[in-house]
């Protein structure tokens, strides 16, 4: 892949669910080792849109395009063994496991050797599992999480939950990571500390960061990028400051502050 082509190209995507119009010739593309923020109010088809991206969902029309490959209609599978990972807005956690091994179970593609020889803790397998604890423990580190590192999910404050979930999906280290609302529900410090996760990721691994997220402030003060969608249709693409200047932006969604 050309370092300077983008990590994601949508193209003229369309989606339809029976005689309902989901997505309607949506086209936007995410820069290497940039963060691009996908906004819009709820129902505009943001999720719908990342569905496409990572193979729930498959678009009659347009075409998807990662790593300067194209991907369209591939199943989730092969998607994430391209190096994509995803968060979910609704948290998608084992809640009775402790928080190392949901993490352990986001380094499955990573794993060398069949179910059996895996199943047995002994000679390569223990050095296999030993060499996966290790990288699961940096992400515990990176994310401030040792205190809790053998707390049952389920335990867990909701905040720290959805640090866990952005734990597992760092594990299977994208090249792309999707964050569906990764700060719905937090309070202002946890938003804080997540924003700064996005931030040190970027700034450290070079990832490819696509963020669906309400919080405005959020999103102008992290993001390289803004794409907005209304009604399925794409509105808005540019810098923040762009987007924030927007009319028909301000008219869909931001409104004008007063």
């Amino acid at each position: 892949m050309d370092p300077s082509s983008p990590t994601l190209e949508i193209t003229g995507v369309t989606l339809h669910f029976g005689g309902l119009t989901v997505l309607s010739d949506v086209s936007m593309a995410a820069g290497a080792g940039e963060i691009t923020a996908l906004i819009g109010p709820n129902g505009a088809g943001k999720s719908s849109l990342v569905n496409c991206v990572t193979g729930f969902y498959r678009p009659q029309k347009g075409a998807i395009t990662l790593f300067g490959r194209e991907t369209t209609g591939l199943p989730a599978h092969r998607v994430a063994g391209l190096g994509v990972a995803r968060t979910f807005q609704h948290i998608e956690l084992f809640q009775g496991l402790s928080v190392i091994d949901n993490l352990m179970l986001g380094r499955h593609r990573h794993l060398k050797g069949g179910a059996l020889a895996n199943g047995v803790f002994y000679g390569r397998s223990r050095r296999e599992e030993l060499r996966q604890r290790a990288a699961v423990e940096d992400i515990v580190d990176f994310l401030d999480m040792p205190h809790i590192r053998n707390t049952p999910v389920g335990l867990l404050p909701y905040g720290l939950q959805k640090r866990v979930d952005l734990g597992r999906a760092l594990a299977q280290e994208p090249r792309l990571l999707i964050l569906d609302e990764p700060m719905a529900g937090m309070n202002v410090e946890e938003k804080e500390d997540m924003a700064r996760y996005i931030l040190e990721l970027r700034q450290e691994s070079a990832i490819s960061v696509v963020l669906i997220e309400h919080d405005m402030g959020v999103v102008m003060d992290i993001a390289d990028r803004v794409v907005v969608l209304d009604y399925g249709k794409k509105i808005g693409d540019g810098t923040p400051d762009e987007v924030r200047n927007n009319p028909d932006v301000i008219d869909a969604y931001l409104g004008v502050p007063h």
